[in-house]
């Protein structure tokens, strides 16, 4: 009679260990916490973006209709170092701003940095009243004229700081010369290359999502992967 051998199923316990991770802007922004994250290694989130609406970071009401975008760039043990490449406007923004009998003017411009960096900025002007074409050209050539002049100065970051501080919009007060206008902003602006613009409202972040599913699934700084082995 032969003999049958049973098949055993066997557990093997693999821990993952994870921290949680800071994640902290640039010194332009101070190296203020922007948020955190839960992984097993820092190094993993290096080259991933977080949006931040800009509120959080000046502590002035009237910025939280802005968010800037910021790349981990540097893990230092449980730090992440960031660089900004992205600032935008939310939509609902834009749109409050547009009123009857009024003109606006969208507009793409693409700039090069002191640090060659390739910029891409989108625009949006509001005038107080309907004007002509001419008027509008004037307009567009006299902001991409200021425009061009200031980024040439700084560096990317030096340039979203400038824009956050409210430095910018005084460089654009001279367009009110041509026409009196309503509003005058830059819409979007980025690192040329980003795989997409930031899109404040829709957003959950990637980072934000990990945290909270790691917090959940875990009540300690550990994962187990089980895997069946038949012998």
């Amino acid at each position: 009679m032969a003999k049958e051998t049973d098949k055993k199923q066997t557990s093997r316990v693999k821990i993952k260990k994870k921290a949680w991770v800071r994640i902290v802007a640039p010194a332009s922004f101070g190296q203020q916490e922007i948020g955190e994250t839960y992984v097993e290694s820092s190094e993993s989130m290096i080259g991933r973006n977080v949006d931040v609406n800009l509120r959080e970071l000046t502590g002035n009401v009237k910025d939280q209709s802005a968010y800037a975008r910021f790349r981990m760039i540097k893990a230092e043990g449980n730090t992440l170092h960031t660089e900004p490449v992205g600032y935008s406007l939310t939509p609902s923004y834009v749109k409050r701003l547009v009123r009857k009998n009024t003109s606006r003017l969208d507009d793409y411009f693409e700039f090069t940095t002191k640090a060659s960096e390739k910029v891409v900025a989108k625009t949006i002007m509001v005038t107080r009243s309907k004007v002509q074409r001419s008027v509008q050209k004037a307009l567009r050539v006299k902001l991409k004229e200021v425009l061009q002049q200031e980024l040439r100065r700084p560096d990317f970051s030096g340039f979203i700081s400038m824009l956050v501080s409210g430095k910018i919009r005084k460089q654009l007060t001279p367009l009110n010369k041509i026409t009196p206008l309503r509003e005058c902003a830059i819409r979007v602006l980025q690192v040329k290359g980003m795989s997409s613009e930031p899109l404040p409202e829709e957003i959950v972040s990637e980072v934000v999502e990990e945290a909270e599913s790691g917090a959940e699934a875990l009540d300690e700084d550990a994962g187990v992967d089980v895997e069946e082995e038949t012998a």
